[in-house]
C-alpha cells in the first residue's frame, strides 16, 4: 500500500502545462486509421555545405529510424549527391517519427518527422568545433518539423550534465546486478523522476512551444522504465490502469520502448503462458520418419525406468523442429486473443504488431500470418502487409544464397564440414567434442594467426547488433594475421536457424554450431556472463582475457595494435 500511494502521488503530480492538441493522432486511436489512409510518407532532406566534391564522395551519412515494431530501431545508410544533397527515405507515414542521424565523429542528432523536415549543416564550422551533437554552430532545422526538431535537440542539451547525471542514477538503479526490492526502488526512482520534471518545467517555462510533446515523452519514459519490473508477475491493478491509459503521441525511443514493455507484460505473465509437451506432437500431419520413431521412442519408454533424462533429451531433440513450431503458433493464437480481450480493436492491432519478435524469418512469416488474419484496422493491415512482403523477400534471398552454397571437404578443422558460401562462410557442426580439443584444432589451422571467438546465439538481439561491427572490422582486417571465429550454440536453436540466420546476415568467417556441451565449456573457460562473448588467442596461441568486451569498440587501429602485442 505504501509503495501504490508513492506511485499515485507521483502520477498526480504530473500536471500537464498545456493541452495535446485535437489534431495529435496515437497510433493506438481508432482515428488515426482514417488519417493513415490520407496520410503522406513524412519527407526528411537536407544539405551540406562548404565541403569538397571529394569529400562529398566519401560521406556517408547514417540514420536509424525508430519504430513500432518488435525491433523498435532499423538502421541504415545514404550518400550525398554531388551538390551536397540527400535524402533519408522513410517508410510509413507514422506520426511523428524519431529519426537518429550521424555523420562519422562529427554529428549526431534526433530529428523529428511528421511532415517535412530540411536539415542543413554547414560542414566547415562543424568541423572547426571539432563534433556537434544535437544542436549548435553550423546546424540549421528547416521546414514544418524543423522548429520541433531544434526544441527537442536543445533540450538534450539543457542543463546537460544535471541530465546526465540523473540517468546514470537512474540506469544504476533499474539495472541494478542485484535483485533491488520495490519498496526500495520505487520511491528512489520517483525521486529520480521528479528531478528530471523539475528540469523540465524550467525548460519549458523559457520555450513553452512544445511541452505537451515534452511532457508526452517523460510519461511514455515513465511507464516504460517500470513496466519490465513486472515482467513474470503481476502489476498493481491501479497502476496498469494508467499505464494504459497514456498514449504516447510519438513513435520515439519512449514511446516504442513503452508499447513493446506493455506487450512483453501482457504475453510474459505465467498465466498467459502457452505450453506444450511431445504428446501434442502426436499424430500431426507432415511428420518425418525420424519424427515418427522419435515420439514411438518416448511412447514406449514413458514413465519406465528406460526415460532417464539422457534418452528423453536424445529423442526430444528429435522433435525439437516440430515442437517450436507447434509452440509458436500456439502462443500467437493465444497472446492475439488476449489482446483482443484486454484492449479496443485499434489499440489491440497495434501491440499485435509487436508479436512479431523472432529472429528467424520463417517464423516471422509464420507470425504475420497470423497476426494479418487477425487485424481490424486498415493501416496495421497495410503496414503488416508490407512488412510480410519484405520477409518473404528476404526469406527468398536467404534461399537463393544457401542453393548456391557448395560443399567442404573433410579437413582437419574442428567438427563436420556442413558448407562454404558466396560471400566467405565456412561452416561447420561441432558435437560431442570438448574445449581443448576444439582449441588444438582451431591454433592448429590457424598457425601465426591471432582467433577472434565470438560466442553468440541466434536469438540474442545484442549479438545480432554487433554482427554488422564485426563483419565491417573483418573486411578492414583481410590483410591482418587474424581469423574470426563465430560459435553459434544449439539451446533454443536449430541448425536450420543457424544456417538462415548466417546467411541472412551475409557475414564472412569460419562459423560453428556447437552443442550445448562445448557451449557451457566455452562460457565457463572465458568467464562469459551470457551471450555475445568475445575472446582473443594472440598469434602465439595464449588466450588474452578481458581484450574484447564489445566488437563494436574495436577500431582496425584497435586490431592492430593487439596484434602486435608479444
Amino acid at each position: 500500500m505504501r509503495i501504490l500511494c508513492l506511485i499515485l502521488l507521483v502520477l498526480c503530480s504530473q500536471i500537464l502545462h498545456s493541452q495535446i492538441p485535437k489534431d495529435a493522432l496515437s497510433l493506438e486511436d481508432a482515428a488515426f486509421d482514417r488519417s493513415f489512409a490520407t496520410r503522406t510518407i513524412p519527407k526528411i532532406s537536407g544539405r551540406l555545405l562548404n565541403l569538397s566534391a571529394e569529400e562529398l564522395k566519401k560521406t556517408v551519412i547514417t540514420y536509424t529510424l525508430v519504430t513500432p515494431f518488435s525491433s523498435r530501431q532499423s538502421s541504415r545508410t545514404t550518400h550525398v549527391a554531388p551538390d551536397g544533397n540527400f535524402q533519408l527515405p522513410l517508410d510509413y507515414a507514422f506520426p511523428y517519427q524519431q529519426v537518429w542521424i550521424g555523420i562519422g565523429e562529427l554529428f549526431y542528432a534526433g530529428l523529428y518527422a511528421n511532415k517535412d523536415l530540411f536539415v542543413e549543416l554547414d560542414m566547415k564550422k562543424i568541423k572547426s568545433a571539432g563534433t556537434v551533437n544535437f544542436n549548435g554552430n553550423g546546424v540549421r532545422y528547416l521546414g514544418t518539423d524543423g522548429p520541433l526538431t531544434a526544441y527537442m535537440n536543445n533540450y538534450v542539451l539543457y542543463k546537460r550534465d544535471a541530465q546526465q547525471d540523473i540517468g546514470k542514477h537512474k540506469n544504476d538503479l533499474l539495472f541494478s546486478k542485484m535483485p533491488v526490492p520495490m519498496d526500495f526502488l520505487m520511491p528512489a526512482y520517483n525521486k529520480l523522476f521528479e528531478e528530471i520534471k523539475k528540469i523540465e518545467d524550467s525548460y519549458i517555462a523559457e520555450n513553452p512551444a512544445y511541452a505537451w510533446i515534452l511532457e508526452n515523452e517523460r510519461m511514455s519514459d515513465y511507464y516504460s522504465d517500470l513496466c519490465p519490473r513486472f515482467w513474470n508477475k503481476e502489476m498493481d491493478d491501479s497502476l496498469w490502469q494508467k499505464m494504459k491509459a497514456h498514449k504516447s503521441y510519438l513513435v520515439s525511443n519512449s514511446g516504442a520502448g513503452l508499447y513493446g514493455n506493455m506487450a512483453i507484460y501482457v504475453t510474459s505473465s505465467p498465466k498467459t503462458r502457452a505450453s506444450i509437451t511431445w504428446k501434442d506432437i502426436i499424430g500431426l500431419p507432415d511428420l518425418t520418419t525420424s519424427e515418427k520413431e522419435a515420439l514411438d521412442s518416448l511412447t514406449l519408454i514413458d514413465k519406465t525406468a528406460y526415460a532417464t533424462p539422457e534418452n528423453m533429451k536424445r529423442l526430444l531433440r528429435k522433435i525439437q523442429s516440430t515442437t517450436q513450431k507447434l509452440l509458436l503458433t500456439r502462443s500467437l493464437d493465444k497472446n492475439i486473443h488476449l489482446f483482443d480481450s484486454l484492449f479496443p480493436p485499434a489499440k489491440a492491432d497495434f501491440l499485435k504488431i509487436q508479436l512479431n519478435n523472432s529472429k528467424d524469418p520463417n517464423e516471422q512469416k509464420v507470425a504475420l500470418e497470423r497476426i494479418l488474419a487477425s487485424m481490424h484496422t486498415g493501416w496495421s493491415k497495410s503496414v503488416v502487409r508490407s512488412e510480410y512482403k519484405h520477409t518473404l523477400k528476404k526469406i527468398d534471398g536467404i534461399n537463393n544464397i544457401l542453393a548456391s552454397s557448395t560443399g567442404i571437404h573433410a579437413s582437419s578443422m574442428p567438427g563436420k564440414p556442413v558448407m562454404k558460401t558466396s560471400f566467405g562462410a565456412s561452416m561447420y557442426k561441432v558435437t560431442n567434442m570438448n574445449l581443448r580439443d576444439f582449441l588444438a584444432k582451431l591454433k592448429q589451422n590457424f598457425s601465426g594467426k591471432a582467433i577472434i571467438l565470438d560466442r553468440w546465439a541466434t536469438w540474442c538481439a545484442p549479438c545480432l547488433s554487433e554482427m554488422p561491427h564485426s563483419k565491417k572490422l573483418q573486411q578492414e582486417a583481410k590483410d591482418m594475421p587474424v581469423v574470426f571465429v563465430y560459435m553459434c550454440t544449439n539451446n533454443s536453436s536449430s541448425e536450420s536457424k543457424w544456417k538462415t540466420k548466417v546467411a541472412e546476415l551475409q557475414q564472412p568467417g569460419i562459423h560453428f554450431f556447437i552443442d550445448e556441451a562445448l557451449d557451457a565449456e566455452i562460457g565457463t573457460y572465458f568467464s562469459c556472463s551470457g551471450y555475445p562473448c568475445y575472446a582473443f588467442i594472440d598469434r602465439a596461441g595464449k588466450y588474452k582475457p578481458g581484450t574484447i568486451q564489445w566488437i563494436s569498440q574495436i577500431s582496425k587501429q584497435d586490431l592492430s595494435d593487439l596484434l602486435q602485442v608479444n
